[in-house]
């Protein structure tokens, strides 16, 4: 799986010029390491982890992946938050400050997972967190310039990166594997009586056995290799217990009470010569009453999978919570990190300034969104207006919202009252942005960032060169968590943790690793074809893995095909990020803001990164999980073109600043 976030780096020409009046005996081991693995924690749990969360709550993957990128804004908007945090303040404060509003929202989540509207409203309280995971960030690598020489910035700038994974490896490999042995469900054992078969069924056809092991998984009952009955049989989020009568009744235990939720049933299966005919379907007679326990509750060994997440979450938090108050006390207070307020009206204009740049940006973000939802919907209703054709997914549902809230009274009439509403805010926006930001050192900035030679096409590298790869990541683990009926693997949620968070970090690791070596021998201008290509083409074996069955062996309970497709990928994507991380550090020293030019590239990729996630929820709801990958493989083609209009100068280009 791709990562969406940047991870921490201090270009060598930013370090700062803290020599002489800097303490000798700050030892960067007792805070450095801490601060970098708990930067990882919010991050990866609101791009990565609560996707999965989701799923198993019965959330369809299209919100899933609009939403979840939706609410990872903040962290591509990081560029636009950096004054503020630089003008107001001391550093220390605004870390020690940020983690423990971080590790309320932590602590609040699990809680709201059991509530009647889980989804929403814990997407409200990662929203908000992810505001000061993202305010927090920009602190804690402006309080590492501030606490450590310029030869020891140097030397920890590897290891910052690698304590962050570190963090990214607890969330989505520890706590996904941990997530998943708790959600485990005893299989249930069922024979059909003698000349006749079960019927189940996958995304090629009807299957007939004659004995098999159901268990249960994401709201279905299914066998062990996720085949689904036919009919298929779902339980509801509530469910403590399943129980199969002696008929093949199925029940459900809601609240202590049972109801009827599905039949197994049989087929006879006569031979006509050298064919055979499924002649009838008919209840099936189990020899014993299999009951299994799903929920939690007193006296029984399982847990849900609400229940499951509910622990993961809530150790995640009291987690983060030790942390922060380890760093209170071993952070030092450097000296250079001062308040650099001269009063409150200072402090002011800088949150005005602030607000009037985000606000532009968002609403500018919203009317985008508002003007494809309705070109979208109007390809559908000009292509047939058919719900259950190719286009389905771009049809705007009868859901009258504007951005989650209701309005109107139809969803076409919620998207126009958006567009409109976000269109007032650019305009309003855009006027004081020009009023608060023009001739300032903020507005000199972004200038001159746009005015260097090669600007169009620097955007359309930072656009496409990692959108492909970004779709993947989002959908990568929803494709592996799927049932076989619904075109994914059906994995169990251990696995995709042990695969996802160990096999693809080490895999990136690695990747990342060879990248720069690669890079240093043969340069930047030189390397960037080999380094792309290792990034995409891992994509065509997702898309063997969809659209044929490739052999699944496994060893120690680890699918060994979909482990080598992801440590591939995660090579490769780590491989080809090296030369997108250098060429945005080439690209920043061009102008006299080496530091804001840097922000703004990385925070204009993560944002695309944001883009890039919406429409793969799109595409994926539209055209299944092999449609989708043709798409991903498409979308790296501008990527690839975009390398041959990109600069490749080697001395930087002055420009004016």
């Amino acid at each position: 799986m791709s990562e969406q976030e940047t991870p921490p780096a201090v270009p060598a020409s930013e370090v700062a010029p803290v020599e002489e009046n800097q303490p000798s005996n700050l030892n960067p081991w007792k805070f450095l390491p801490l601060l970098y693995f708990m930067q990882a924690i919010p991050v990866a749990l609101v791009q990565e982890m609560i996707t999965l969360v989701y799923k198993d709550l019965g959330v369809a993957n299209e919100p899933i992946t609009r939403w979840t990128s939706l609410i990872a804004l903040p962290w591509s908007l990081q560029l636009l938050l950096g004054p503020l945090v630089d003008l107001n303040y001391t550093k220390r404060k605004w870390i020690l400050n940020g983690q423990m509003l971080i590790a309320l929202g932590l602590a609040i989540t699990p809680f709201l997972l059991k509530m009647p509207n889980a989804f929403e409203l814990s997407l409200g309280v990662l929203a908000i967190t992810a505001i000061f995971s993202a305010l927090c960030n920009i602190a804690t690598d402006g309080f590492i310039l501030l606490a450590l020489k310029k030869d020891e910035q140097a030397k920890f700038a590897g290891f910052m990166s690698t304590f962050f994974r570190l963090g990214r490896l607890t969330v989505v490999g520890l706590m996904v594997f941990l997530a998943g042995l708790l959600a485990q469900v005893p299989g249930i054992d069922v024979k059909t009586p003698p000349g006749e078969f079960f019927q189940f069924k996958d995304k090629s056809g009807y299957v007939l056995r004659r004995e098999a092991e159901l268990i249960v998984t994401q709201g279905q009952i299914t066998t062990k290799d996720g085949l689904s009955l036919v009919p298929e049989v779902k339980y509801g989020n509530e469910a403590t217990a399943l129980e199969i009568k002696g008929n093949g009744e199925i029940f459900e235990t809601v609240g202590g009470k049972q109801a009827k939720i599905g039949q197994l049933t049989t087929a006879s299966l006569p031979a006509f010569g050298d064919r055979t005919e499924v002649k009838q379907d008919k209840p099936v007679q189990v020899a014993q009453a299999p009951t299994v326990d799903i929920g939690g509750g007193t006296g029984q060994s399982t847990t849900s999978r609400a229940g499951s997440w509910f622990w993961m979450l809530l150790v995640l938090a009291v987690v983060y919570a030790i942390g922060r108050m380890i760093n209170r006390t071993t952070m030092p207070s450097p000296p250079l990190d001062v308040d650099k307020r001269d009063d409150g009206n200072q402090t002011r204009f800088n949150i005005y300034q602030t607000l009037s740049i985000i606000g532009l940006c968002l609403g500018g973000y919203f009317t985008l969104n508002a003007i494809v939802r309705l070109s979208a919907h109007g390809i559908w209703a000009l292509t047939g207006s058919d719900p259950n054709g190719p286009y389905k997914g771009w049809m705007l549902a009868n859901d009258p919202k504007m951005i989650g809230i209701p309005v109107g009274n139809s969803g076409v009439m919620a998207e126009v009252i958006q567009l409109a509403v976000c269109s007032a805010i650019v305009v309003g926006a855009f006027g004081l942005v020009r009023r608060l930001v023009r001739g300032t050192a903020m507005g000199d900035a972004y200038s001159s960032y746009a005015k260097q030679s090669g600007f169009f096409a620097i955007l359309f590298f930072m656009l496409f060169y990692r959108f492909g790869e970004a779709m993947i990541s989002k959908i990568s683990p929803l494709f592996l968590k799927d049932t076989i009926a619904n075109g994914g693997l059906g994995l169990p949620t251990e696995q995709i943790g042990i695969i996802k968070g160990v096999v693809g970090v080490v895999g990136i690791i690695l990747g990342g690793i060879a990248g720069g070596f690669y890079i240093k021998k043969h340069g930047l201008r030189k390397s960037f074809l080999p380094l792309a290509l290792a990034m995409h083409v891992p994509n065509f074996m997702y898309l063997a893995a969809a659209a044929i069955k490739l052999p699944m062996p496994t060893f120690a309970g680890i699918n060994l095909t979909v482990a080598f497709i992801d440590f591939t990928d995660q090579f490769g994507y780590g491989f080809g990020f090296a030369g997108y991380m250098i060429f945005l550090m080439r690209i920043a020293q061009r102008g006299n803001y080496r530091t804001a030019h840097y922000a703004i590239g990385t925070g204009l990729g993560a944002l695309f990164i944001s883009v890039a996630g919406v429409l793969s929820g799109v595409l994926q709801q539209n055209f299944g999980y092999t449609g989708f990958f043709i798409a991903v493989i498409f979308c790296t083609i501008p990527g690839m073109l975009s390398l041959l209009y990109i600069p490749h100068e080697d001395e930087p280009e002055k420009v004016a600043a």
